[in-house]
């Protein structure tokens, strides 16, 4: 008898920010950030799962091509994302990050906004 493991989406930047209260932000500009540090999404948490493995299609044309000129060393746009806590949420650049994953890349640039709570609860750098 096969078991079949449901397979869990990546993190909601809104459920988590939830946990910290009132929020400010500040832009800290493009970046290389560890890949293995990304755990969410800010609307696209239903999309993936938490290797940025599709959950409900297959792998498109698009998704392909990113991850062959990933594969190639070309240089694609950073990502946008925004930093909680020391853990990164995508806003823009979903099928990069699954690119990234898959050929097995540890870094990647993205233009980074961090979100830092006001209740003192998290260290500022």
């Amino acid at each position: 008898m096969l078991f079949f493991r449901k397979r869990k989406g990546v993190k909601s930047l809104e459920q988590e920010r939830a946990k910290y209260g009132t929020l400010n932000h500040r832009n800290m500009g493009v970046t290389a950030i560890e890949i293995d540090k990304i755990v969410g999404s800010v609307d696209r948490y239903k999309d993936f799962d938490q290797n940025f493995e599709w959950l409900h299609r297959r792998p498109d044309a698009r998704s392909r091509a990113i991850e062959q000129a990933m594969s190639r060393g070309e240089i694609l746009p950073p990502i946008e994302v925004f930093e909680l806590d020391n853990k990164y949420f995508v806003v823009d650049g979903h099928h990069r990050v699954r690119a990234a994953k898959r050929i097995g890349q540890e870094f990647l640039d993205a233009n980074v906004t961090k979100l830092i709570p006001t209740s003192g609860k998290y260290e500022t750098a």
